[in-house]
This record gives structure tokens, sequence and C-alpha cells, in this order.
């Protein structure tokens, strides 16, 4: 199964520092979302990440992933509902180049429209958030386990499981049969622990 970590949603002493040890770990995608930063301060952030990992990393800028030639972009809610002649030709792009397209699924109908479309499928929360104590999954079992079912009819997209992933539902998710797992809250909420947190999950997975 692959990984991906989110960066921190505060300002963390030695965010930076982290994600490499994590990279050097064995982290498959970084994904980088700064809301609170604006492009200028988003260049400083990425800028700081060691080049030889921007092939890693999806962001939420189109502009910051072309600058920086990073590995893919993630289309936000906002986008997605906005122009779709525009996303249909950002697609077409990032396919070309061998980037991934990333997109949230929070139904089982996202996920229908989106299969064999976008490379990454984010399906979240499937577990009550970590990092957001008032945001509750909105998935049962019996819906996780259709998402298991169906997708044996799709092959050109990855599904990753988001919110509340930590080491102790690690086994729920692979029987889940997804394809990696999203981890934001089990790592930054103790950043002093986050290299050790996410060795047991690589350790589960």
């Amino acid at each position: 199964m692959q990984t991906i970590l989110y960066t921190s949603p505060n300002e963390t002493p030695n965010e930076i520092e982290i994600i490499a040890q994590i990279f050097d770990l064995g982290l498959d995608f970084l994904y980088i979302r700064k809301p609170d930063l604006d492009d200028f301060s988003l260049v400083d952030f990425v800028e700081k990440i060691p080049e030889k990992y921007w092939h890693k990393c999806i962001s939420t800028s189109l502009i910051i992933t072309k600058e920086f030639d990073l590995g893919g972009y993630h289309f936000t809610r906002d986008i997605i509902t906005k122009n779709a002649n525009y996303n249909q030709k950002v697609l077409e792009w990032l396919h070309s180049k061998n980037k991934i397209s990333s997109v949230s699924a929070h139904n089982i109908n996202d996920i229908k429209n989106y299969a064999d479309v976008f490379k990454h499928i984010i399906v979240s929360p499937v577990f009550n958030s970590i990092s957001k104590p008032n945001y509750p999954s909105n998935w049962n079992k019996e819906e996780l386990e259709k998402i298991a079912e169906y997708k044996t009819t799709f092959s050109n997209c990855q599904l990753f499981a988001v919110g509340g992933v930590n080491v102790s539902n690690i086994n729920e998710i692979k029987s889940l049969k997804f394809d990696g797992v999203g981890i934001l809250g089990a790592l930054w909420s103790q950043p002093e622990h986050a290299i050790a947190n996410f060795q047991k999950i690589i350790d589960a997975l």
C-alpha cells in the first residue's frame, strides 16, 4: 500500500526536516495543503523541500505545480465545480506529463464519476478526523465494502483512505482493498513523535 502525508495545517517547527526524514523512510507522496499561505509564502515553503522530493509532491496550486515541476495537482471541490472544459485541459496536460491528478470523493457517486478520470481518488473522511475533532466520518462499513467491490471495475486510478487514519485501523483499511492511506492528524498532532509514528504505520502496512 502507498502512503500520502499531508503537510501540517499549522505552523510546525522543523516541519521540512520531519518531512524529509519521512520521505527517507519510504513516504510515497506529500500533499502540500497550506490554505493560509499566499502564493509567495507557498513558494518559500516548497523551495525549502529538498528538490529530489519534488516529483513526489502534489499541490493544490497549479501555478506551483508547474513552477517547480511537482509530481501532480489536486483538484479542490471548488475548482471541480467551476469550469469543466478548463479542468479537462488541465487533466490532459497532467497526464501528458505523467503527473498525478487527484480529487476527493465523499460518496459512492463521486467515486463512480471520478474513476479512471483521475489518478488518485481521496476517499474522505473514512474515520472520524483526528486533526478536526468536529469532522466525523460520513461513510459506513457497508458503503466502504461496496467501494472494494466497485474497485474491481476500474484499473486506471488508485483509492486512498483519508481521515482518522492511524496504526490502530490499518488492518481494517487493508481489508477494504484501498490502494493506500493518507495521514495527517496521526503525525502532526504530536510532531515530536511524527517520525516514530510514521514508522509504526509503515510497519503495519
